[in-house]
């Protein structure tokens, strides 16, 4: 089934610091109750926008994630860096954040653009998740896994026999890339834009210890896409959409899934719902949104078109079938 778009939707992001980077780098989305969460994945900044009166959202409060959780490391070099934030989810009264956790290739000089580098760099201010709770004056309560060790995410999945080859490669070449999160029954879902494995995606599930904020299990989840990876997940009623696309920077195919999970280490085939079209914008983040007393999803992209973008404001889709 093919993209149907019911509506545009205007994101005013007056006021908001480091205004022109954010609006060219939406790449996460969550709703709770009215307001909508959005995140950037070249900023240190987490944004709540609420409703204009006119069917839009305006930016009601924007947090700067290093005031909340002091401590998180820069890229590299005395630079702050992004925090590469791919990833955010709300469930039962927590908002849920998670950074890419990629290693990158590193970029040649600039006066030799078309050499390719040798070297991998490890970006630690990209290695985070976090949980915090939503009350009416805001976030409270973070927590976070440790960004590096044995207790990170990283060092967890160290030991797991498919997951550890892919951990010293790059993202966008089958390296460990985390572009996906939700909560379902209890567990938080990371969905992977890498690895690959075969052609098959993966999903990491993760236990948490009731009486601290601890890896206690984790599983993997293998989908078959046709050959996609993993953008973006969201919970609808009892199951998952999974928003797919290429691992590499390529312009397409994208599409959504429904996905049941499944306690199972088969394969499973989740149901392809539609396709988005061929163009250079590419689907990045995704959310469950009713409209009107309709349900739906509210779209973000990455290589957002010029005509996305006006001033202060971004171009959202709202989608339903």
């Amino acid at each position: 089934m093919d993209l149907v778009v019911r509506e545009r939707l205007w994101l005013d992001y007056a006021d908001a610091n480091g205004l022109n980077k954010l609006l060219g780098n939406l790449s996460g989305v969550a709703v709770d109750g009215d307001r909508l969460w959005t995140v950037s994945d070249e900023g240190r900044s987490l944004e709540v926008l609420a409703p204009d009166g006119t069917g839009g959202y305006r930016l009601a409060h924007q947090y700067a994630l290093d005031t909340l959780i002091p401590g998180i490391p820069d890229a590299g070099g005395d630079k702050p860096g992004e925090l590469d934030l791919e990833s955010i989810t709300i469930r039962k009264g927590q908002l849920w954040l998670s950074g890419s956790h990629c290693l990158v290739r590193q970029k040649p000089p600039d006066s030799a653009k078309d050499r390719l580098e040798s070297g991998i760099r490890s970006r630690p201010s990209r290695f985070l998740l976090a949980r915090f709770d939503l009350t009416s004056g805001g976030l409270t309560n973070p927590v976070h896994l440790p960004f590096e060790g044995e207790d990170s995410l990283r060092g967890r999945l160290q030991s797991d026999p498919h997951l550890a080859p892919f951990l010293k490669l790059p993202s966008k070449e089958n390296g460990l890339d985390i572009e996906g999160m939700c909560r379902h029954q209890g567990r938080t879902l990371l969905g992977c834009r890498g690895p690959l494995f075969d052609d098959v995606a993966a999903v990491v599930g993760l236990e948490f210890a009731k009486d601290r904020f601890a890896i206690a299990a984790h599983t993997l989840h293998f989908l078959d896409l046709g050959g996609l990876a993993i953008r973006d997940l969201t919970r609808w009623g009892e199951d998952v959409m999974v928003l797919a696309g290429p691992v590499g920077d390529f312009h397409g195919p994208f599409r959504l899934y429904r996905w049941t999970p499944e306690a199972t280490i088969r394969v499973q085939r989740p149901l392809e719902v539609l396709c988005f079209p061929l163009t250079e914008e590419k689907p990045e983040g995704i959310c469950a949104l009713r409209r009107k007393d309709r349900d739906g999803w509210i779209v973000l992209y990455d290589s957002p078109a010029a005509s996305r973008i006006k001033e202060d404001r971004y171009t959202a889709d709202w989608i339903g079938l």
